[in-house]
């Protein structure tokens, strides 16, 4: 038997892959901001939401998001997060649903925990990253490749809110690191790994709300355009 949470996360990914359908890449960025700004408000009204529901399971779940969020905005970090047990791909679906039976709360946990993520995520390149640089004279194609890997893996509602030309410019970046002999583009401005790290390193110090979902990586790679 699904349990209550299955079955909401079954019908928010009904409605995510009719938007997802519905809407290109760049209007699918525009919601995805959109919807995270509805959560980013720290409304003392919020507190107040509960479900329309008599579950006393599902009140629970939304009295724990509210207590987890008031104490992640205060710095705290003991309480355990109430969807800490789901993958990325359901924890955008309760973020990005807002016709859905979740709380401003709730999906504000939900983001917390997406931000958890990707700060562990970020964590995992540095050593690795450190070590390929030193043994290829500063080259570090293992490293892009990652970041790129880490990409597709993303929902598609995730995916747009990086730059159009995020893929193109990593496979040119990973293109230029892999060949020692190739002389470093003039007309494609990249940054440094250590200038990405640097980057990266601040990710786990944002506050998550307004438009923290394109990551330390994407930003970096959007600024190397300019």
């Amino acid at each position: 038997m699904l349990s209550t949470l299955s079955r909401q996360l079954a019908a928010s990914a009904e409605r995510a892959e009719a938007r997802d359908k519905t809407l290109d890449r760049r209007q699918l960025g525009v919601e995805a901001r959109r919807l995270r700004g509805q959560i980013s408000s720290d409304d003392p009204v919020h507190n107040s939401e509960v479900p329309d529901t008599d579950d006393q399971d599902l009140l629970k779940r939304a009295r724990e998001a509210t207590d987890y969020v008031t104490r992640f905005h205060l710095h705290g970090r003991s309480l355990k997060n109430p969807f800490a047990e789901l993958s990325r791909e359901q924890l955008n679906l309760i973020v990005h649903d807002e016709h859905g039976p979740y709380t401003i709360n709730e999906r504000h946990a939900a983001y917390y925990e997406i931000v958890g993520l990707e700060s562990k995520w970020n964590k995992t390149l540095w050593g690795p990253a450190d070590i390929e640089s030193a043994m290829n004279d500063g080259r570090t194609p293992g490293f892009y490749t990652e970041v790129l890997n880490h990409y597709k893996t993303l929902p598609l509602i995730e995916q747009a809110d990086y730059p159009e030309e995020y893929e193109t410019r990593l496979l040119a970046r990973i293109k230029e690191e892999s060949d020692p002999s190739a002389e470093k583009s003039k007309d494609f401005k990249l940054l440094t790994l250590f200038e990405v790290l640097a980057k990266l390193k601040t990710f786990g110090n944002q506050e998550a709300a307004g438009d923290v979902g394109a990551n330390a990586v994407a930003a970096s790679v959007k600024e190397s355009g300019n």
